[in-house]
């Protein structure tokens, strides 16, 4: 199987976020929107559904501490895949 990044996976996105407990809605710009999730205690903004069940992952898996990593994997990965 291939699952890629496209809008035909926005619906699945979104009823996973809902499953998950959080309310969903819309941050309005004007000009543009993004999306936002919050729950009791936290509050996630992303520019599309996908994005947002990102960040839920990451907070579900990293807590607070989200940012606090040992290691640079993006400029790893691409250091490898470029250095070919």
């Amino acid at each position: 199987m291939i699952l890629k990044d496209a809008m035909n996976t926005y619906n699945p996105a979104i009823e996973v976020i809902q499953n998950k407990g959080f309310k969903i809605s819309i941050v309005d710009y004007e000009e543009n929107f993004d999306w936002k999730v919050y729950s009791d205690e936290n509050e996630f903004i992303a520019s599309d559904p996908l994005r947002l069940l990102g960040l839920i992952i990451i907070y579900e898996n990293m807590g607070e501490n989200w940012n606090d990593f040992k290691e640079n994997h993006y400029d790893k990965i691409l250091k490898i895949f470029y250095s070919k």
